[in-house]
């Protein structure tokens, strides 16, 4: 994965050294950066903005399917509502999933360039990976601690509280050390990148803080952005019938994750604080960009109405060809399974006689009935059935 991330990360590397050479200004560089990136992405943005598209044109029906089965919450009932649906994004030639393998991409993208910008050291002023360890090494020991997990902003932050010229004592000290690494460093650490902003009062080095400082502006501003580019973004993005039923939890996020990034903001370099400013307030201009360039369309209620009567009109076609074919066949008409379409019963099934218990004895067989309106009686062995048997008098006697 770190190939694939280095194969990404080396051409974005030459455009932020080109802006940074530019402007002199890392913010600056970073915001020129952000813009590079998002036309670079644009075109997946469109991608995605056209599969969106292509959902809302098949709104109408899919909500007139939806209302078809509405209060029928069984599970017979709702996969056929859903065979219904991907049977219509199917005829449309819709892909549910098309927008998934272009989302893909750009995280895989912004993955790899957020390294970037929290490796100036590497991809800004191209100092070796050794050369950085070692660094790493002498801040960790000048600092007496066990640990140092500071990425490549704090270092810097870190050397210039401690002093470029007391780092440069301790590392031919440290393992691994060489010469050339040496030089190295004293090249970059002689001539850092240039990480202030404001004539020197804003460090975008420094980490945060709740004093009250011109620092504190980058938290608050990513609150106030990632909540505002949440809601504007969400009102130019598609929302399904199924995501609309998702609402509480969408609002939910709308609040949990601006909290997030504030509380980010306050435990990282204000650099990055600043990148994701960039990256919300460009995140809005795109999809206004995207909203004009592809809108979605609009439908009124006579076009609903009609939706609903093509579907309508579509499954009494599927339901008389069904029922022609199964006629033909036994001379039956085909009827759901699951009791889903009432409508196509004219009486209620008969139910099934309930077995007898193998515990009762069996029942000797019924004689047969006597016929009353018979004309002719029935010979058996005593005589004719329809008549009673004389009986005995002095007569016959």
């Amino acid at each position: 994965m770190q190939g694939l991330f280095d194969l990404i990360n080396i051409p974005f590397s030459w455009v932020i050294r080109f802006f940074y050479g530019l402007t002199d200004n890392y913010m600056i560089a970073l915001l020129l950066f952000a813009i590079v990136v998002k036309l670079v992405l644009f075109p997946i943005g469109i991608k995605t903005q056209k599969n969106m598209v292509k959902q809302a044109s098949l709104r109408p029906k899919e909500m007139a399917i939806r209302a078809k089965y509405a209060g029928r919450t069984d599970q017979a009932t709702q996969q056929k509502m859903q065979n219904e649906i991907m049977s219509l994004y199917q005829s449309e030639n819709y892909n549910p999933a098309g927008g998934c393998l272009p989302m893909i991409l750009q995280l895989v993208v912004i993955f790899a360039i957020y390294q970037i910008v929290y490796g100036p050291l590497t991809y800004l002023c191209s100092m070796s990976a050794e050369a950085v360890s070692v660094l790493k090494e002498g801040i960790k020991l000048l600092q007496e601690v066990e640990t140092y997990t500071g990425n490549q902003i704090q270092m810097l932050h870190d050397i210039s509280v401690l002093g470029i010229e007391k780092v440069m004592e301790v590392l031919p000290t440290l393992e691994g050390y060489t010469e050339e690494i040496g030089v190295a460093i004293g090249d970059v650490l002689r001539n850092p990148p240039n990480m202030t902003v404001f004539g020197g009062k804003l460090d975008l080095s420094a980490t945060p803080t709740v004093a009250f400082n011109l620092l504190l502006l980058i938290p608050v501003l990513n609150l106030v952005t990632t909540w505002a580019s949440t809601k504007i973004t969400r009102k130019f993005t598609y929302q399904s019938p199924e995501q609309q039923q998702a609402n509480s939890s969408m609002k939910i996020m709308e609040i949990t994750m601006p909290l997030m990034i504030f509380w980010m903001a306050f435990n990282l370099p204000a650099a990055l604080g600043a990148y994701w400013i960039f990256q919300n307030l460009l995140g809005v201009l795109q999809s206004f960009v995207l909203a004009k360039m592809y809108p979605y369309p609009k439908f009124s209620d006579e076009e609903l109405k009609e939706a609903v009567k093509s579907i309508n009109q579509g499954q009494k076609k599927d339901k008389k060809s069904s029922s022609g074919n199964h006629s033909a066949n036994n001379g039956t008409k085909k009827r759901s399974l699951h009791y889903i379409d009432e409508e196509d019963y004219t009486e209620v099934p008969v139910q099934p006689a309930k077995k007898k218990s193998s515990e009762a004895p069996a029942e000797e067989p019924a004689e047969p009935a006597v016929e009353a309106s018979s004309d002719k009686p029935t010979e058996t062995e005593n005589g004719p059935v329809g008549f009673a048997p004389l009986k005995d008098d002095k007569h016959n006697k």
